[in-house]
């Protein structure tokens, strides 16, 4: 119980507080505007608000269509419809604020910010706000009477169930979302090569690669794929990222600070 209680508490610090903590570095250190970073944020509601126009629509669809769908291949249709639809909503909706926003935020430190603020939103609503939740309702409900407690046994069994969580899996499963986080980093950075070398093929490059490791992420966790191996293919996909970080050189946004630190 106090293994678990540590791990869960780790977890929270890496997904609520390691995109605050890119935030805060990105503002103090390389001048990114908190403004700049709330519009990555903006960005993944707006994303998020249009798919499920998207999937209403395409429930609908699939409800009229006849022959109908087996409930499995809806399923599995919606979730390739989710993983292609929202990698093209995130591309378009970033690269049209960085297009459109009266702001110069065609720029390397820009890109960054904005990609902290749409892998960094994403960790905290998808896993830390919900994470925290859980735990406080393990914790607060830790010592009850189940002979004189108000809650209904199902929620019993389920608070019963959560206690007994190998400590490692809210560990994983906050380094999962790491490399999610630098994901939408590159992601941004591959939009950012769009201006900057003039060519929107890079915007197809963006795509293909959220596409790509989200595919390859949940299709095998769905073909059963044991956790284990989901999270480790997700560190390798990470190690990827950050060497396509190097090529687009997007590390220089650590070795500018060093320098500045340098000459103070």
């Amino acid at each position: 119980m106090v293994l678990l209680s540590v791990a869960i508490v780790i977890a929270l610090l890496v997904t609520i507080g390691l995109p605050i903590a890119a935030g805060i570095w990105l503002n103090k250190h390389a001048q990114v505007p908190w403004r700049v970073i709330t519009y990555g944020a903006l960005g993944y509601f707006v994303v998020q608000a249009l798919m499920t126009f998207v999937l209403i629509g395409f429930t609908a669809l699939v409800e009229n269509s006849t022959p109908s769908f087996s409930e499995r291949a809806f399923f599995i249709a919606q979730l390739a419809l989710s993983i292609l639809i929202g990698a093209l909503l995130g591309v378009i909706i970033r690269w049209a604020g960085m297009k459109y926003l009266k702001e110069p935020l065609v720029s390397l430190e820009a890109a960054f910010g904005i990609g902290v603020g749409y892998g960094g939103i994403e960790s905290i609503v998808r896993v830390g706000l919900p994470l925290m939740m859980t735990f406080f309702s393990m914790v607060s409900n830790l010592n009850i009477d189940p002979q004189t407690t108000t809650l209904e046994p199902e929620i019993l069994t389920q608070l019963e169930a959560l206690w007994q969580v190998q400590a490692y899996v809210p560990l994983v499963g906050s380094l999962e979302r790491v490399a999610a986080l630098v994901m939408h980093i590159t992601v941004t950075l591959l939009i950012l090569q769009a201006f900057t070398q003039k060519n929107n093929l890079w915007l197809g490059a963006a795509v293909g690669l959220e596409v790509l490791i989200n595919g390859l992420i949940v299709g095998l966790a769905e073909a059963g794929l044991p956790y284990g191996w989901v999270i480790l293919l997700s560190l390798v996909l990470m190690a990827g990222n950050i060497y396509l970080l190097s090529r687009l050189n997007g590390i220089n946004i650590f070795s500018q600070q060093a320098d500045d630190d340098h000459v103070i």
